[in-house]
């Protein structure tokens, strides 16, 4: 005797619909998993007037945290979007984007595609110098399509 007797009948839906309802369900949970941005960290005037790394690549939502490694920096975009050094121009915290000798820490977001020079107004400009390159591409998430399985 079956102790489940209704475990046969739903195994015999019919193997095609059950593969079906197993891919929508997996596409669910995938989907639903959050998509996490990342933080990265480029040092400020490390070993001389250079960032480090001076050309880095992020996507969309992600931060870069500016670290003031020694001598008197700061960083400024070269499309003026952002001057930090003990925090940031605008910030909403109080920041100040003037050069500093400090050890400062200074953190920005990226939200738009593109290509975002920047440099330290003590030592470069927009053409030469201190400078550096943040590289922001779309993050594409994973897409999962719907296919159904033929008997």
């Amino acid at each position: 005797m079956n102790a489940f007797p209704d475990k046969q009948k739903k195994t015999a839906c019919g193997q095609r619909h059950c593969l079906n309802f197993y891919y929508w369900l997996f596409a669910v949970t995938v989907s639903a998993a959050p998509v996490h941005a990342a933080n990265f960290t480029v040092l400020v005037g490390s070993g001389g007037n250079v960032y480090v790394p001076a050309t880095l690549t992020v996507n969309v939502g992600d931060t870069v945290t500016f670290r003031n490694a020694g001598g008197l920096h700061n960083v400024k975009a070269d499309d003026n979007s952002f001057r930090c050094a003990n925090g940031c121009d605008h910030d909403g915290h109080g920041g100040n984007g003037d050069t500093n000798t400090d050890i400062w820490h200074a953190s920005v977001t990226f939200s738009v595609v593109g290509n975002i020079g920047y440099y330290c107004e003590q030592h470069g400009n927009t053409l030469t110098g201190m400078r550096g390159m943040i590289i922001v591409k779309s993050s594409t998430p994973v897409q999962l399509q719907f296919f159904d399985v033929g008997q």
